[in-house]
């Protein structure tokens, strides 16, 4: 029985590990995910369009005025990152996390609006270096309030 519960609880323990990368042990998916949101955050847009596929798909889901699909670097920047800084100027998101399960980089960010705080998860889907797919799962209502 004591053997059981070892092995279990050193299964456990590579679920709660697995994935999490500490700053200086980046994979490339987490690496390039981590570009992205630096870039975005300092306005270098061709920096974040170079870790993007031509085709990467971001759907942004029901809740917030801009939801939708959108397909390749410069629709997500007319029709996502244009409307954030048009409907919330002082927008802000910093990544708390990453934790990367095969293709995919999901990002535990911390988003702040006038000041006031909350937090979300973020999926990215990469090949070859670059994100193919994004799906940001946001706390919209907090957003929306915000727009008061």
């Amino acid at each position: 029985m004591k053997y059981l519960v070892g092995a279990l609880l050193i299964s456990m323990s590579s679920l709660v590990f697995a994935g999490h990368h500490e700053k200086g042990d980046m994979s490339p998916n987490v690496l390039a995910t981590k570009t992205a949101y630096e870039s975005f955050m300092a306005g270098d847009l061709e920096a974040w369009k170079a870790v993007h596929s031509e085709d990467v798909v971001w759907t942004i889901l029901a809740g917030l005025p801009y939801a939708g699909t959108y397909v390749g670097p410069d629709a997500i920047i007319k029709n996502v990152f244009e409307q954030i800084s048009t409907l919330w100027p002082d927008f802000k998101v910093d990544p708390i996390a990453y934790y990367e399960s095969g293709d995919k980089v999901f990002v535990h960010v911390k988003i702040t609006i006038g000041g006031k705080q909350t937090e979300a998860l973020h999926m990215a889907t990469l090949k070859d270096g670059k994100q193919i797919a994004f799906t940001p799962f946001e706390n919209s209502g907090f957003m929306m309030e915000q727009l008061d």
